[in-house]
């Protein structure tokens, strides 16, 4: 059964992970109490995309008895578009950085192999020649994982739960890898929110009809945890090396109650249609992939004309908006002028 909340959250998503991604271009300090609350809702947006996928795992995939087709489709719809859209930006980053990886271990810059094919696939594991491009190959490795998953499905609800808080413990403690570079450690972080979406969707109806009217409690639980990290003095995603040891990631434990409020929040308007939410939502993964480009160009542009930025809050709202608009512009134009291989090259 198509869930119309389900694809407005797609939208609303993609907004909150795209707004996470317009601080330092406009120029933003966080140095209130308000814009540091402000900064810990919109960070780690991406977990709503991947309690998401969760969700549509067991809702599309699973229910539909198509687990078969999932990992196929999967890999076609994000491996084809990030190998196109990588092109440019790494060859790029071997022209502007040719020491990048030396900040993180001895890499010759001599000949071909440690100046541009190691660096080359790096680039391409990890996903750090893009802003957000660090996405794909750890939702590769997650998507790989679905035969666990579907074992995971079929578990008895005691030890769905189990195995759900052992792992969220985890999480809370490894916290995200440095720059995103670490894809293991990724896999661990960012998989009970991706198990919390299987679970919402195996419980749906008693959650919907058990939790109905409580979403202004979980807001409020939200807002309570991103208050006391601003009270704390933290403004942004957790990240460290895994054995490292630096607290409780508040963040991963604020975003996963989020992701239920949306949940139960959301089912209020399932049979009313925005026209906006609803291109917001098709064109969201292309969005993920374009709007690193759009922000680029920005950057470039910025920094030739050397703009002054005199007002960052106002700036940082215009470049957001910009985003988001530029990036789905350029997702329906190519796929008015390339119907049957914009998907390809955008994702939709």
């Amino acid at each position: 059964m198509y869930l119309n909340s389900i694809n407005i959250y797609r939208g609303i998503s993609i907004l909150l992970i795209v707004s996470a991604h317009c601080y330092s271009i406009s120029e933003i300090k966080i140095d209130t109490f308000p814009e540091a609350l402000f900064a810990n809702l919109t960070a780690g947006s991406t977990i709503n995309f991947i309690f998401i996928s969760g969700f549509l795992f067991h809702h599309v995939f699973y229910l539909r008895e198509k687990t078969r087709q999932f990992l196929t489709q999967k890999l076609r719809r994000l491996l084809i578009p990030y190998t196109i859209l990588s092109i440019v930006p790494i060859f790029l980053k071997l022209q502007l950085e040719p020491n990048f990886w030396g900040q993180y271990f001895p890499l010759g810059s001599d000949g071909f192999v440690n100046g541009y094919l190691i660096p080359t696939i790096l680039y391409y594991i990890t996903g750090a020649h893009l802003v957000a491009y660090w996405y794909i190959p750890f939702a590769v490795c997650l998507f790989i994982m679905y035969p666990i998953h579907i074992k995971f499905i079929e578990l008895k609800p005691t030890y769905q739960l189990s195995i759900l808080f052992l792992l969220f413990v985890i999480a809370l403690l490894i916290h995200r890898p440095v720059d995103e570079l670490n894809v293991l450690q990724s896999v661990v972080y960012f998989t009970p929110p991706y198990l919390l979406g299987i679970l919402c969707s195996q419980n749906k109806t008693f959650i919907y009809k058990n939790l109905k009217n409580k979403e202004l409690l979980l807001l409020t639980i939200v807002l309570s945890i991103a208050a006391l990290q601003a009270s704390l003095g933290r403004y942004d995603n957790y990240q460290k090396h895994a054995f490292e040891y630096d607290g409780i990631d508040l963040i991963l434990l604020q975003k996963s109650i989020l992701c239920v409020f949306f949940m139960l929040f959301l089912h209020r308007f399932e049979n009313n249609q925005n026209k906006l939410l609803s291109i917001l939502a098709s064109t969201s993964f292309a969005i993920y992939f374009l709007h690193g480009y759009v922000l680029q160009l920005f950057t470039v542009l910025k920094a030739k004309f050397q703009i002054p930025i005199p007002h960052p809050w106002a700036t940082y709202f215009l470049v957001w908006t910009a985003l988001i608009f530029g990036s789905m512009f350029l997702a329906l134009l190519l796929k008015k002028i390339m119907p049957k291989y914009a998907r390809y090259i955008t994702g939709y």
